[in-house]
């Protein structure tokens, strides 16, 4: 018989960091799945975490899903999970609502948090969970996953290297097609319900954050908002009266004097999940989609010979890269869901070698910038004025 080595997991010398997620459904398993992803993605991950507890409202619903991911046990109500003392790091996966509270008495109980964007539903909010995280010293990141994509960081470092020259547009917009048919039940608009939050919240708070990211603060906006289906039948067959935003538009001035144009919409027929931006600069242009992840397009006027000028198609999969999938040779794409286990790996890399979150990962000041970005839009489309920005 062939002898069999067991390995002591106990005496393994990685770090461990105790995960709680607030959520069941497609976030919480996303973030799950990143947490368990961290120590084989990397050949020297931060830490191994340790899944603690999942919470949700549904018993039947959040036992199965914390039983897929291998999670210590779950609680029905946030404020036990939030009590928990094994839990390092508290990760709000919930519905919009649930985004301020749990969060908030996640920080006084002096957990390390990461929230689901929007950081809010109000500016208010989002500032006080701002001034709460910094009085309590807490490490804090709003989940905005795009920015850890590789072809996103490299479009950072050619920025930031100078290599694209004075930027002066940027075009960005994110586009799905879940309420296109006036006939859909609103159950399946989730976008469109009581709780839902609509799109600018839901997808244009992704295209703001990327402009900054890339770009630098916003100091003025012009937009425009729009409800094309203004009720929708339930299927109970009552009607509901859809009071959030379907689609917006908006033109922006950036701090560096760059002009962009940010546009969402969750009623672009045919699209399942476009989220592009293009950049253009006095020396270059660059180009990304979303549903191209693994390639940039970059145009570098004064890198290429006059002869052969034109946008490249970079496959950002080698291992030179940012953030690299390690487990996968070069030309072997990674999937969506990296975007999440490299800027959920960067926070645990933060929170246990105390290092600064900011500036790739997105702080709860980013999250709130965002969102005083978003209700002035909704101001702007009410009044029909440019707005300049305060913060």
């Amino acid at each position: 018989m062939k002898q069999f080595n067991e390995i002591d997991y106990t005496n393994i010398g990685a770090k461990r960091v105790g995960i709680g997620v607030l959520g069941y459904g497609f976030m919480g398993k996303v973030h799950s799945n990143a947490y368990l992803k961290m120590p084989y993605t990397y050949t020297d991950p931060p830490a191994h975490p340790v899944l603690i507890a999942m919470c949700g409202r549904d018993a039947g619903k959040v036992k199965d899903s914390a039983m897929r991911f291998g999670y210590k046990g779950y609680y029905t109500d946030w404020q036990h999970l939030v009590e928990d003392p094994r839990i390092d790091i508290f990760d709000n996966c919930a519905n919009d609502y649930l985004h301020f509270e749990p969060t908030l008495a996640a920080i006084k109980a002096g957990k390390h948090v990461v929230c689901e964007k929007p950081l809010a539903k109000t500016v208010k909010e989002a500032k006080q969970l701002v001034k709460a995280a910094g009085e309590a010293g807490v490490k804090h990141m709003t989940c905005f996953n795009y920015r850890f994509l590789p072809a996103v960081r490299l479009a950072k470092d050619i920025i930031e290297r100078g290599r694209i020259g004075t930027i002066y547009q940027f075009r960005g917009r994110y586009l799905q097609h879940s309420g296109h048919n006036p006939d859909e039940m609103l159950e399946n608009v989730k976008y469109a319900t009581v709780k839902g939050s609509g799109i600018m919240l839901g997808l244009g708070s992704h295209v703001i954050d990327m402009a900054r990211f890339l770009i630098g603060d916003i100091k003025s906006v012009c937009g425009l908002s729009k409800t094309f289906v203004k009720t929708r039948k339930t299927m109970s067959g009552k009607n509901h009266h859809v009071e959030v935003d379907e689609a917006n538009v908006a033109v922006v001035e950036f701090e560096n004097e760059a002009i962009g144009t940010i546009e969402s919409s969750g009623v672009s027929t045919g699209h399942k999940n476009q989220n592009t931006w293009e950049i253009n600069g006095s020396k270059g242009s660059l180009m990304f989609d979303l549903e191209d992840l693994n390639h940039l397009y970059v145009y570098l006027e004064d890198e290429q010979n006059e002869d052969v000028r034109g946008f490249t198609k970079i496959s950002v999969t080698e291992p030179s890269h940012p953030n690299p999938c390690l487990i996968l040779p070069r030309g072997h794409n990674a999937g969506w869901e990296y975007g999440h286990v490299h800027a959920l790996s960067h926070f645990v890399n933060c929170v246990l070698n105390d290092l600064p979150v900011a500036p790739y990962g997105a702080t709860f000041e980013d999250g709130y910038r965002v969102q005083v970005i978003m209700e002035r839009l909704k101001e702007s489309s009410e009044t029909g004025r440019r707005i300049q920005l305060t913060f």
